[in-house]
């Protein structure tokens, strides 16, 4: 059982949501963004606890995502349904 937390996380105006099974521990993310990715002993992207980045550099991180392993939301508070906009991969 995978721990949803360590996939899963709000960050600033963000959801930043990692797929486990498309990982393939290319690392691009934590190139881009270390202090919100890095791999775990798996080989398999998470997300850091209390990682913070500037907004840019979390959709960049997605986005040098050879596999499209890392989807961002956006989050608008005013949005009652909580469902917010795929930001990437926009597909």
């Amino acid at each position: 059982m995978t721990d949803d937390s360590k996939y899963v996380r709000k960050i600033g105006r963000y959801l930043v949501k990692v797929i486990p099974s498309k990982c393939i521990a290319a690392a691009s993310c934590v190139a881009v963004s270390p202090t919100v990715f890095k791999l775990n002993e798996e080989n398999i992207a998470e997300i850091i606890e209390g990682g913070v980045d500037e907004e840019d550099n979390i959709l960049l991180a997605a986005q040098s995502c050879p596999t499209g392993a890392i989807e961002i939301w956006e989050i608008d508070p005013s949005d009652l349904s909580g469902q917010g906009k795929k930001v990437w991969p926009i597909m």
